[in-house]
């Protein structure tokens, strides 16, 4: 890797607290007992059995809830522990019904699922590569965790780095060209950092499945339409949360009409592509059954306040859902 991200990243009080030894395999805590048990459930059902990688998923998981969901006191509407549940319980199972992989892709997927969105509020600390940020220190987190577990196969190592890295998404750049998740880009990085690694047959397939795991991570465009619909709002709900602003106010409407219009029309249209060939076949045909109501849906929201000169985030997500449960 061109950089030791854990060098820059180190862990907070969460990843300290919350430890192979103080996440049992059956947790007493109602709230931790449900997350360990659907977790593990999810592991077996894609037949990852490995104790390390139960626990790396455990710890994961219960980290998520710690920091972004309903162990703790910074709930994200999108980026908390049900959405890399829905990944683990439902997208990659889809893909593992068309495209069966061996053993080793699937414990990289598996804790791709529950690793690659750990840190979510990081500022950046190792210079001008395109990795983002949180992606940065979410692989700094998961190196230690394997650390941690004995999990030093190099497959699993480097496959589920670069799977991590990919999953950076941008909207664009300076001179306009779209980007989309970083894992298009991940070969010519790579040429450019790390020369010579189309020569390792290790490389190239962690390169591979990396391309596989971006396509994962935005296969909500593959859930139905009203499910995709609702990971845009919470998407939407979070930005706000981030930003500071009350739902309630002028600012979040502007944002969210933007977002849930033009916003996912970009995303659909320009910046999800498919990187990979298994994730064209698992996802690809509810993905473009989806495209085709996004205009619509973006076109009768911005009509609904065609007049309104500062509708409130709330009025945008209430008028957005109706369209949507009406069919737009």
């Amino acid at each position: 890797m061109p950089i030791d991200y854990r060098l820059v990243y180190p862990p907070d009080t969460v990843e300290h607290a919350v430890t192979a030894e103080a996440v049992p395999a059956e947790g007493g805590d109602p709230q931790v007992a449900d997350l360990i048990q659907r977790v593990q459930a999810a592991c077996h059902a894609v037949g990852v059995d490995h104790p390390a990688m139960l626990a790396a998923a455990r710890v994961a998981l219960v980290r998520m809830a710690r920091r972004y969901g309903v162990l703790g006191d910074d709930a994200h509407a999108y980026h908390n522990p049900e959405h890399l549940l829905e990944l683990l319980e439902h997208k990659l199972p889809a893909l593992l019904a068309v495209s069966p992989l061996d053993t080793e892709a699937r414990n990289i997927l598996v804790l791709f699922c529950v690793c690659h969105d750990l840190r979510q509020r990081e500022t950046r600390r190792h210079g001008d590569d395109p990795v983002g940020a949180n992606e940065a220190a979410s692989v700094a987190e998961t190196d230690r965790l394997l650390d941690a577990l004995g999990l030093d196969a190099p497959g699993l190592r480097l496959g589920l780095r670069l799977a991590i890295l990919g999953s950076t998404f941008a909207a664009g750049n300076d001179d306009g060209a779209m980007q989309g998740a970083f894992a298009h880009r991940l070969a010519a990085w790579l040429d450019a950092t790390q020369p010579g690694w189309r020569d390792d047959p290790v490389a190239c397939e962690a390169e591979h499945r990396a391309r596989i795991a971006a396509d994962i991570d935005t296969s909500n465009v593959a859930s139905d339409y009203a499910a995709f619909a609702q990971s845009a709002v919470a998407l939407a709900i979070e930005m706000q949360h981030r930003a500071g602003r009350p739902l309630d106010s002028p600012g979040a409407g502007a944002s969210c009409l933007g977002f849930l219009t033009e916003g996912q029309e970009r995303y659909v249209f320009e910046l999800q592509r498919f990187a990979s060939a298994e994730g064209r076949a698992a996802f690809g045909a509810q993905r473009d059954a989806n495209a085709l109501r996004v205009r619509d849906t973006g076109r009768a929201v911005r009509q609904r306040f065609a007049s309104s000169t500062a509708p409130t985030g709330a009025e945008v997500i209430a008028a957005f859902r109706e369209i949507v449960a009406g069919g737009g």
